[in-house]
């Protein structure tokens, strides 16, 4: 009987394990990176209301579309955007979006300018001309995973051409592919045109071909697009140095929260290079 009752405690032990991994793993709102102006604007003034005015629109926008943009209807031309990985069902975009808002609110709160992105959306708001325009530099990458081998870097390089290969999607910008057990993905920012989008994601699949090695795991983030590979069982990441030209700071924020150390270069931080501190 005790043996039982061990043996049914154990499986629910487990069973519990085993759901909290997969929340984990699918936790769309997990914080990525964040970038906020050096330039900031005064309560009740103007621009603050066009800033909540986009932001508002931003997120009653969320629930029906996987992207949108908006411009302030004053001469101050408030743009804000998102992007949620148009795979995913409606409410998941909806309450990423929510997260990534408040996340601006209190990391970038009365910057003129900032961005977020989160697992699964990214959104960002300012007064510069950055909507319509490819950006193809790096915010954020990292690799990891447990140990692999020339096999495994050659079925990575294989599912990231596949990205790359891919037929430009209609309507979204999600792109999955996969080679034996590695399997990729990557999504634009619904501003970029067809051709646009495929130029983002061979620079991205590049990045990740050249710094990963023999990592079963790596993601990298660029201006207008990121792109993700993984191994079955590959396990986690291991933090990574990434360089950064957002136009963004003296904020940065990377994964947790962390704040991120910045090398400027230039006055108008147009070269920006950061590390993520530990913070366990």
């Amino acid at each position: 009987m005790a043996t039982t009752a061990t043996s049914v405690a154990a499986t629910l032990l487990l069973s519990l394990l085993l759901l909290a991994r997969a929340r984990g793993a699918d936790d769309y709102s997990g914080f990525v990176y964040a970038g906020c102006s050096q330039g900031r604007y005064a309560s009740g003034t103007q621009y603050a209301s066009d800033v909540d005015s986009v932001l508002t629109s931003v997120a009653n926008s969320a629930p029906y579309a996987p992207y949108a943009n908006f411009t302030s209807p004053t001469s101050n031309s408030v743009v804000g955007l998102y992007q949620c990985r148009s795979d995913l069902p409606a409410s998941v975009c909806t309450g990423c979006v929510r997260s990534a808002i408040s996340r601006l609110s209190s990391l970038c709160a009365w910057a003129t300018g900032g961005a977020v992105q989160l697992r699964a959306c990214f959104v960002r708001y300012g007064n510069d001309t950055f909507l319509g325009k490819q950006d193809t530099a790096v915010l954020f990458k990292k690799c990891g995973g447990s140990p692999g081998d020339a096999g495994g870097a050659a079925m990575r390089d294989s599912a990231l051409g596949a990205l790359v290969a891919a037929a430009a999607p209609a309507g979204g910008g999600y792109r999955a592919g996969g080679s034996g057990g590695v399997q990729a993905m990557s999504q634009c920012v619904g501003d970029l045109g067809a051709k646009a989008c495929s130029d983002c994601v061979s620079a991205a699949a590049g990045q990740l071909k050249a710094g990963c090695g023999y990592a079963t795991a790596g993601e990298v983030y660029l201006g207008k697009c990121y792109a993700r590979f993984w191994a079955n069982g590959a396990g986690g990441f291991s933090s990574g140095a990434a360089g950064n030209r957002y136009g963004f700071g003296p904020r940065l924020y990377g994964e947790h929260g962390d704040r991120l150390v910045l090398a400027v270069a230039g006055g108008f931080f147009t070269s920006l290079a950061y590390f993520t501190l530990a913070l366990m």
